[in-house]
């Protein structure tokens, strides 16, 4: 017995040590990094940000990007004003670092490449942080282009989902706000609506949603014995979302894609922590 747990543990540390030099070869800086024709053309886009050379960044863009970003910014700014240092992610596009581009994935004319960008954590208090944001590239006349059609088009799955996120934050906020201030749970539409009376809800349902049920369309529901309130919806993309908003105190969960079809008392998949949970 003492032999096989000594060859468990010996095992678990092998792979402990396999993973971290993976980690550090594949994520280290690297003068080499960006020479593949698709981690280049993003590199390329990060240096031009650098420099401010504004019209080779937009240039560095794919056609159906220019022709989402120009409708988006129509009558207010200028696109290269606006997509200068635009970045999907949660960095400017100059904060991107170039020597750790790495190319994911290559199909056709489509290439998904990844470059880490540097954060505070927490306002700078606890030092900072690396991440990585992957962007989509598509190869179009003989150049490889940066595609930010998913993030601009209102009409793709992640802003319609991010939509639907947003919908269901706001009823739980009226919610919780208003379970703080009487300390009970409600499905009353009027009352979630006076709870935040600058905001235009949509029509409030009740029940819980299903694959049937309007797009962008909030249900609310009160666990039977009135434990916990759920709170639901359909997104335009089809994708079901429900939160769980249990007693003061207690912590909120969340679920997405297969929910249950009716509330009760039972945590969901997740944590709930509000405007950071989203449908990944």
């Amino acid at each position: 017995m003492e032999s096989a747990k000594r060859i468990l543990r010996n095992a678990l540390f092998a792979i402990a040590v396999v993973a971290g030099l993976w980690w550090f070869l594949a994520d280290r800086p690297s003068p080499l990094s960006g020479l593949e024709l698709p981690a280049r053309a993003l590199r390329d886009y990060i240096d031009a940000a650098r420099r401010g050379d504004c019209a080779a960044v937009v240039a560095a863009l794919s056609a159906r990007s220019r022709e989402l970003a120009t409708a988006a910014v129509a009558g207010r700014s200028t696109l290269e004003r606006s997509f200068c240092d635009y970045s999907p992610a949660t960095a400017k596009l100059p904060d991107f670092e170039t020597n750790r581009i790495r190319v994911e994935r290559v199909s056709g004319t489509t290439a998904l490449v990844s470059a880490s960008y540097t954060y505070d954590r927490f306002f700078g208090f606890f030092g900072r942080g690396r991440s990585r944001y992957t962007y989509t590239l598509s190869f179009e006349n003989g150049a490889w282009r940066v595609d930010l059609t998913e993030a601009l088009d209102p009409a793709s799955r992640p802003n319609r989902d991010r939509r639907a996120m947003f919908l269901v934050q706001q009823v739980y906020s009226a919610l919780r706000s208003h379970a703080r201030s009487s300390g009970t749970l409600t499905d009353n539409a009027a009352v979630i609506r006076a709870q935040m009376p600058g905001f235009q809800f949509p029509e409030i349902r009740s029940g819980v949603a299903d694959s049937a049920a309007p797009p962008d369309t909030p249900y609310v529901a009160l666990e039977p014995a009135g434990a916990c309130l759920c709170i639901s919806l359909r997104s335009a993309s089809g994708t079901l979302v429900m939160v769980k908003l249990p007693p003061e105190g207690s912590q909120a969960t969340y679920q997405y894609g297969r929910i249950p079809s009716a509330c009760d008392d039972k945590p969901l998949a997740q944590s709930y922590h509000g405007s950071t949970s989203g449908i990944r």
